[in-house]
């Protein structure tokens, strides 16, 4: 049985100015400096092997405060882990984005449609497969291991919506906050929640 520990990084000024990032990559915000602290205190006791990420910044940042509680543990980079591109929107206030893109944005925000993309981004069922074929690959190295991933919420919330069977239209409601702890028990190729925090 593989245990993973999914977070989602920390705020960055971008999200607290609800700014639209997907592929887009700033750093934490000091907020999120010490959400990343406060997760690596949280998982200080889990006998972690391996710390997983996304190459974006405030994911690597994230991913390096916990591996620093884990005697330096390397960080290993997964593109597949980053988040959602968003294609003309990325790096858009979302103020913005609506005034220019409304139609896209009232498509994107309606949770009947299942599937997906802006304009030069990615479908929703694109990025989930890219981030569950990741997860697989993970497993499959450390199959009695305990793992970290830090990761985006768009990621989070659609893998976490497909988890309970639930529209990915519906994905906003599964994402995890910023800087919180989602356990997931992977056993016999099946994948259990067991805790958010």
């Amino acid at each position: 049985m593989t245990t993973l520990f999914f977070v989602r990084h920390g705020v960055t000024e971008e999200n607290l100015q609800y700014t639209l990032i997907g592929h887009t990559d700033p750093s934490l915000h000091p907020q999120g400096i010490e959400q990343a602290h406060q997760v690596a205190k949280t998982l200080m006791n889990e006998e972690i092997e391996a710390v997983y990420t996304s190459p974006l910044k405030r994911c690597l940042e994230t991913a390096e405060c916990i591996a620093q509680t884990h005697h330096s543990l390397p960080v290993q980079i997964c593109p597949s882990l980053q988040e959602i591109n968003l294609g003309i929107v990325d790096g858009m206030s979302s103020f913005l984005a609506y005034e220019r893109y409304r139609s896209l944005l009232d498509e994107a925000l309606d949770e009947s449609l299942t599937d997906f993309a802006f304009p030069g981004g990615e479908r929703r069922s694109e990025a989930l497969q890219r981030f569950h074929t990741a997860l697989n690959k993970i497993c499959s190295r450390h199959p009695h291991g305990h793992i970290c991933v830090v990761t985006h919420g768009g990621l989070l919330g659609l893998w976490l919506a497909t988890l309970h069977g639930d529209s990915l239209g519906r994905f906003r409601h599964w994402q995890p906050r910023h800087g919180t702890i989602t356990r997931v028990e992977r056993k016999n190729d099946s994948f259990l929640l067991i805790d958010n925090r």
